[in-house]
């Protein structure tokens, strides 16, 4: 999109979905805010609901607004932009990427999908925007994930003649996942990173089990969780974490809550503490009043 959100200034008030607990993403190109959860797309607000402000400003930008930028900064350049909006169209992916490989395209803007398994000779600069969205997202792996981006990206440049550059934006630039990117320095990351994982007990030296439950009122729901873990707990050899609201609590008017347990690496021991997680699920599921609550469960979860 043009914008991921947009704020009062006054306020402080964000548009969200109706449907889900995330905000709502502006689009230039339809001029609507568009949900990127349930697909919902609403008028642009023009003044706050909640003070009557009309001074709404868009922070932070989206690859719409990258575009529009580099097409004011450099006017007689050709620029084109791959992400899940433009992608939309038969034949249209493809089409994009042999342009650019053929030189029809100057400036390639794009999401992480640009990243993904592409391989030009023709790249001489590279750069990666706003690289503290990649190492703010609450998530264990979140250091691997943009170490392994940022690195990756790093590699489409200078492919033909060695002399390619990368520039990295970023605010806090201490970060040591930056440095070690500078560097190339794989080993330094690995030693830290398997450091912290086994002080916390996160895989490789754990197997995580996600439990995700699902209904459209809040309560059965937090409910229904709270049984499965009383029930889980009393299985020797599993931690549990939560149960707890989802990082997105609603999504299509579902509430989510969810149930982590680390389970240890035995492969013997792994396979007998499925089946007991799954009776307990059962379990609950078959309790008077859950039937309708939905259940997932996802080991290995990535």
């Amino acid at each position: 999109g043009y914008a991921p959100f947009l704020i009062c200034g006054s306020c402080g008030w964000v548009a969200h979905c109706a449907h889900c607990d995330v905000s709502l993403t502006y689009h230039k190109h339809s001029d609507k805010l568009h949900c990127h959860y349930c697909g919902n797309r609403s008028s642009l607000i023009k003044s706050c609901p909640k003070c009557g402000n009309i001074r709404l400003s868009s922070k932070s930008f989206g690859t719409e607004r990258v575009e529009e930028d580099l097409i004011k900064i450099f006017p007689k350049l050709r620029i084109g932009r791959m992400d899940l909006d433009s992608m939309k169209g038969k034949n249209k992916h493809v089409q994009l990427l042999e342009d650019f490989e053929q030189g029809r395209i100057d400036i390639l803007v794009g999401t992480q999908m640009v990243v993904k398994g592409l391989d030009f000779e023709n790249v001489g600069l590279v750069g990666v925007l706003s690289a503290d969205s990649l190492l703010s997202f609450p998530d264990f792996r979140v250091n691997e994930r943009a170490f392994q981006l940022m690195e990756q990206v790093s590699g489409r440049a200078g492919r033909l003649d060695g002399k390619g550059k990368v520039m990295i934006q970023a605010f806090n630039l201490k970060h040591p996942i930056l440095h070690w990117v500078k560097d190339h320095d794989f080993k330094s990351f690995y030693r830290n990173e398997l450091a912290v994982r086994a002080q916390f007990n996160y895989p490789p030296f754990v197997r995580l089990i996600k439990i995700s439950c699902k209904h459209v009122d809040e309560k059965k729901v937090s409910s229904a969780i709270e049984l499965l873990a009383r029930q889980l707990h009393e299985i020797p050899d599993i931690r549990l974490q939560g149960p707890a609201p989802a990082l997105i609590p609603r999504v299509r008017n579902q509430y989510i809550h969810e149930l982590w347990l680390k389970v240890p690496n035995e492969r013997s021991a792994l396979i007998e503490l499925k089946a007991q997680v799954a009776i307990a699920v059962n379990n609950t599921m078959t309790t008077r009043g859950f039937s309708a609550v939905r259940f997932s469960i996802d080991v290995d979860p990535y």
